[in-house]
């Protein structure tokens, strides 16, 4: 299963006038010279986040070396990310896969709702037995592609950004984050 990537060093937000937008950013700290997952921003004119944190559940400490081995993801050593925009906050790491291409897998408090209010065209999926939202953030900029994933105080955020095409199996960004989902939503406790 694959992750989203990330876009490097371009400073972009997305806001959310009544939901969540993503944007390019170069993820703050991140030292990588390759692409740098976008992070959404929202803002709280439409719908107020979840108050409390998906602390349950922290990408950092679930996706081991280990797993990350077992499903060919041969990352280097995860660089932390958290963000924070208004009311809403997105925590985890991004992955530095070998063929260089990235994903970030964070949990924010953002939720599905307001994803669908700003990415209507969203295509709706279910992923072990939770509802998920698989869209482009950015269509004008080839190579990435997200999907949150419902919890109970906001939603899973995986992004997986290949540019030049580096998949070792050729999937497009969409089947990666995708097979990422797949796999890395069974390391979220039941009830999170």
């Amino acid at each position: 299963m694959k992750i989203r990537a990330e876009r490097s060093s371009t400073a972009g937000l997305l806001t959310v006038a009544a939901a969540l937008v993503l944007a390019a950013c170069g993820g703050g700290s991140s030292s990588t010279s390759t692409s740098t997952a976008a992070t959404p921003a929202m803002s709280s004119t439409s719908a107020t986040p979840s108050s409390s944190s998906n602390a349950a559940f922290d990408p950092c400490t679930a996706l081991t070396p280990q797993f990350l081995s077992e499903h060919q993801w041969n990352a280097r050593t995860p660089t932390p990310k958290q963000d924070s925009t208004g009311n809403f906050q997105w925590k985890g790491c991004l992955y530095v896969a070998q063929s260089t291409y990235t994903f970030r897998v964070q949990t924010t408090n953002g939720t599905l709702a307001q994803v669908r209010e700003k990415f209507p065209t969203a295509t709706e999926l279910t992923i072990d037995g939770r509802g998920a939202l698989r869209y482009e953030a950015r269509p004008d900029v080839p190579g990435g592609c997200t999907i949150n994933i419902e919890m109970k105080s906001g939603s899973l955020y995986i992004v997986v950004d290949d540019p030049r095409g580096l998949h070792p199996r050729k999937l497009s960004p969409c089947d990666n984050v995708t097979e990422v989902a797949e796999a890395v939503v069974q390391l979220v406790p039941q009830g999170s």
